[in-house]
């Protein structure tokens, strides 16, 4: 029996006759001898349980039971007789059946361990057979499940090298046990052998060939550490090897392509997986594609092929209705997102509270908030629980549009469920209340927040700074950064942003300069928009030359300038008519890796129309091309009210056109300047085309430009212009809103001025 079985340990034989029941072994073994394989297997799991050590038991198990499957074939042999031998077959399905137990209790050390032991006898004339291979294919995934990849790989190998043996021990390993090793290899970020072991099969002498799945998880593992142009070499591999794809590829190779931004290619994936394969698209292909529209803002395409999938009498699910309310929500579509609700309850869809939170939060970003309240009441009647989510969502959407009875009256409804407020939900009572510089009543909310057991947090306490330092109660700034301490909380670049911006908004520049040492000494390194606060102030209250010395200073301090700080920078120069050293700030930003913006330019070019530089100001102008900078409203603006008042008015119409080119909006103030210059030098034609275009657009035409035309043309001019007309505050130098150092700082100037 020892050339058959393992190499025995020292008593091995006697201490694993004493650990195991001689009548549970032997009815293993009898079960085993009798072919009852499945019957086997739940005893030798039972065998497994009650040991205190699975992981040596299973070789000494396998020891015992080809022990007693000798004993019992010596008690019926004729004197005489050789010692007989358990068969080969029975000890290939003792190792199975202990090996198939051990996977499925997922306890695979014992298994493994039986499987290297085994293999390891490999020197010996005559080896005992390795378990089966459907058995070892069940070790394989339990490790794999397990995440043990390295012991995946080398159960692998073990099977391969013993399938190439002389004697064939063992099974060859087939696609199955191929696709697990690849999978290990995978999984444990070894993509390169992945790809190595996927073009061996079906190459290499007794390897399987591949199969879609093979292909499957290497391109979702090359997705999936953003080597794309490696996925889609793989891919295109199948067609070589005459692998034919399936539904998981190309959802993979789409999803692939969505994630990376190339929406066309996805698309004609689609296309070809129906044109080349025949594969219609599933539920799980329209749910990417139509993820990637969303995304996209392509929710006209989004609505088409949601039509598509009714078509083909494919129920959206939840997820589908998640996504197109959440693409709709990002384009502000509040019309679209009330019909496709519509037509998911039509469709009897039942919307989740996920999925609810995301149409409400659509309905509330674009303002219908008490629309948003009426959908949450049908999505009640229809049976839905709403969770605190969902009233948070609602709650700041109403803090949001100014209407605090709404909040609180959801506030209220949210208490009367039994739903508990969260930290998010008083913050966003808060938030409303300080905005409306109610702040006592916030106050005293915050009171209640700690009194009902919620910890207020730092976005709690930046809110009262801010609003303090909004309406000039400077003190209260202090009072509560000093409760932010007592809570055991820490002060950050917001708290004391927030402080450094009030000061600077009324006039206490030295104040706030302090205040930015101070975050210094206290471990709170300031950012931009502290920095652009007080060099702002500069600009409006002097001297202008401090905020020059600002800014070297935060370079200094290694804080790197933004767009906006340099567009302070600008409009302080400008401020001085300086225009040429604004020009240098502008040409220069290259080299500080940053390229102006339409803030920048526009500050320039109010600058130039001031100082009647028309010229210059419409060179500037056409220099935005060079940054791919969209002209805006009010370069237009501005430009358009120069050239008036110079009695250009034939290039007006020039800049007008292209103004409509670039798809830029023009604004009443732009139609009355225009009516105003077309009055003022007779273009009869061109004030009737003007106020046509007024009236479809819904715009109102300026009553003293109407009479002026109406009286034939006197020449004079509209009065009412002088704020923002002709020769009135046109051209004064005007920067649009900055970032603020509160409680929404923003980096990087306006375009939409």
């Amino acid at each position: 029996m020892s050339r058959l079985l393992l190499p025995r340990r020292t008593r091995t034989r006697t201490r694993t006759l004493c650990s195991f029941a001689a009548t549970q072994l032997h009815d293993l073994a009898s079960l085993l001898a009798a072919g009852r394989f499945h019957a086997s297997v739940d005893l030798a799991k039972s065998l497994l349980l009650t040991s205190h050590s699975p992981a040596s038991s299973v070789p000494d198990l396998y020891h015992a039971l080809a022990a007693t499957a000798t004993a019992t074939a010596s008690s019926s042999a004729s004197p005489g007789d050789d010692d007989p031998l358990p068969s080969s077959s029975f000890l290939c399905d003792a190792a199975s059946a202990l090996v198939v137990a051990s996977a499925r209790l997922r306890l695979p050390d014992g298994a493994l361990r039986l499987l290297t032991d085994l293999a390891a006898a490999d020197a010996r004339p005559t080896r005992a057979p390795l378990p089966s291979l459907s058995s070892c294919n069940l070790l394989l995934e339990c490790l794999l499940s397990l995440g043990r990849h390295a012991d995946v790989r080398r159960a692998f190998g073990i099977l391969l090298s013993a399938a190439d043996a002389s004697d064939g021990a063992g099974a060859r390993p087939d696609t199955f046990a191929w696709n697990k090793a690849v999978q290990a290899c995978v999984a444990a970020g070894d993509l390169d052998e992945a790809v190595r072991m996927l073009r061996r099969m079906g190459r290499e002498a007794g390897a399987p060939p591949p199969n879609a799945f093979s292909y499957n998880v290497v391109v979702a593992g090359m997705w999936r550490a953003g080597r794309g142009d490696d996925a889609v070499e793989v891919f295109d591999e199948m067609a070589v090897r005459a692998v034919e794809p399936n539904h998981v590829t190309y959802n993979t190779m789409i999803d692939g392509y969505i994630k990376r931004g190339d929406l066309e290619a996805g698309l004609r994936l689609r296309d070809q997986m129906v044109l080349r394969h025949g594969l219609k698209p599933n539920v799980v292909t329209y749910n990417v594609l139509l993820s990637g529209l969303c995304r996209a803002g392509r929710m006209g395409e989004a609505a088409t092929l949601l039509d598509e999938m009714a078509s083909r009498r494919m129920v959206p699910a939840g997820f589908t209705y998640s996504m197109l309310f959440d693409g709709l929500s990002r384009v502000g579509d509040s019309q679209a997102l009330l019909s496709l609700f519509g037509k998911s309850v039509e469709n009897g869809m039942k919307i989740g509270d996920y999925t609810c939170s995301i149409l409400l939060n659509g309905l509330c970003k674009d303002g219908k908030v008490s629309t948003a309240g009426q959908v949450l009441q049908t999505l009640i009647d229809a049976g839905l629980v709403p969770t605190r989510v969902i009233y948070n969502t609602l709650i700041s959407g109403y803090c949001q549009i100014g209407d605090l009875e709404g909040a609180f009256s959801t506030f209220q409804q949210m208490k009367s469920r039994h739903i508990k407020p969260d930290h998010i939900t008083y913050n966003a009572l808060i938030n409303g209340l300080c905005k409306a510089e109610r702040i006592t009543k916030a106050q005293d909310l915050l009171v209640e927040m700690e009194e009902n057991g919620v910890s207020p947090s730092l976005e709690t306490f930046n809110t009262l700074i801010d609003a303090y330092g909004r309406t000039g109660q400077l003190e209260r700034c202090f009072i509560v950064l000093s409760e932010i301490q007592e809570k055991g909380l820490k002060p950050n670049v917001v708290s004391y942003g927030s402080i450094v911006n009030a000061f600077c908004k009324h006039g206490k520049i030295p104040e706030a300069v302090a205040i930015l040492d101070d975050m210094f000494h206290k471990d709170v390194l300031p950012n931009a928009q502290v920095y652009n606060a007080i060099i702002d102030a500069y600009i409006e209250h002097g001297p202008i030359e401090q905020a020059f010395v600002l800014a070297e200073k935060m370079k200094s301090s290694g804080i790197s300038p933004s767009i906006v700080t340099y567009n302070l920078l600008i409009k302080g120069l400008c401020s001085q008519s300086r225009i040429s050293e604004a020009e240098e700030i502008i040409n220069s930003l290259s080299n500080h890796r940053m390229t102006p913006d339409a803030v920048s330019y526009n500050t320039l070019i109010s600058a130039c129309c001031y100082k009647g530089n028309i010229d210059k100001a419409l060179d500037l102008q056409q220099g935005m091309h060079k940054y791919h900078i969209r002209p805006t409203s009010r370069t237009y603006h501005l430009l358009i009210s120069a050239l008036g008042s110079a009695g250009r008015v034939h290039e007006i119409e020039d800049l007008y056109q292209q103004m409509l080119q670039k798809n830029v909006v023009p604004s009443s103030a732009i139609y009355n300047i225009m009516v105003e210059a077309y009055s003022k030098y007779g273009k009869e034609i061109k004030v009737e085309a003007l106020r046509k275009e007024m009236s479809e657009r819904g715009i109102a035409i300026d009553n003293t430009c109407i009479n002026n035309f109406a009286v034939g043309l006197s020449g004079n001019t509209c009065t009412s212009r002088r704020s923002n007309g002709l020769r009135g505050g046109a051209y004064r130098v005007h920067l649009p809103d900055q970032e603020t150092c509160g409680q929404t700082p923003r980096d990087g100037g306006r375009s939409g001025d």
